[in-house]
């Protein structure tokens, strides 16, 4: 059974919130657009109804952004009381995982790749050597010292391995999304104009995930946050809000 999260004092809350918006004379998306975030989460505000919010701590951040928008003061309701506790695994966690498996795919696959290179090289090598042979060069390999073939044969497989390492390709090598988060912030990823990530993140907090342009990402607090895509050092920076700190970056392909 799903716990409502909302209350008497939550929907006399969210009504201040939308007489205020509505003094001002801002629509919910105009006000989506300023404040850039979605608008499922300020309508959620206005109407006292925070079950599509993740967390409390991802509701007040919002909560207080449209505050300080609309130019009120009121006290965040206490409807996150209502929910029982769970215990959720955290993003960094599940990236963790992740690799791991990423990781036992490459070295499976790279063991696999070099096994049937050397069978092949072995196949064909051996089937040269039977046609070519004669008495005179059997007679000079039954001859030949024991270690100096194993010493032959060791060398061509290090070439061999060698040569795979060099050649065999890296999965998920791309399309990686790396954050660092030097102070409070938070995050939202669009794909598709759709919200696919929203979170919130402290200091020495990082964020890892594979992704397939195109994207958008959204953060606020730009100047605490650093991060890459394939290598590439992203500026969150240069265009962001000089008065809400916020920074929009589109990524296409």
């Amino acid at each position: 059974m799903t716990i409502e999260l909302k209350s008497a004092s939550s929907v006399k809350t969210g009504k201040k919130f939308l007489e205020k918006r509505k003094d001002l004379g801002v629509s919910i998306k105009e006000a989506s657009e300023i404040l850039y975030i979605n608008k499922d989460y300020l309508q959620a505000i206005e109407t006292g109804t925070y079950n599509i919010f993740p967390s409390e701590s991802f509701a007040k951040a919002y909560f207080k952004k449209y505050e300080d928008f609309l130019k009120i003061k009121e006290e965040f309701p206490s409807v996150f009381d209502l929910k029982p506790s769970t215990n959720q695994p955290k993003i960094s966690q599940e990236i963790i995982i992740n690799k791991n498996r990423d990781v036992k795919k490459i070295f499976i696959s790279l063991g696999l790749a070099i096994s049937l290179i050397f069978a092949i090289y072995l196949f064909f090598a051996l089937d040269s050597s039977y046609k070519n042979l004669n008495e005179e060069s059997i007679s000079d390999i039954e001859n030949q010292p024991v270690n100096e073939i194993d010493y032959q044969n060791n060398a061509e497989i290090i070439e061999l391995i060698e040569a795979e390492k060099l050649v065999a390709p890296i999965e998920n090598a791309n399309n990686i999304l790396k954050l660092q988060f030097q102070g409070e912030s938070w995050m939202e990823i669009y794909i598709d104009n759709k919200i696919s990530e929203a979170q919130l993140f402290n200091a020495g907090d990082s964020f890892e995930r594979e992704i397939l342009r195109s994207f958008k990402i959204v953060v606020g607090n730009a100047d605490f946050v650093k991060g890459t895509y394939n290598g590439y050092e992203i500026d969150f920076i240069a265009d962001a809000n000089r008065l809400s700190g916020v920074s929009t970056i589109i990524l296409n392909e």
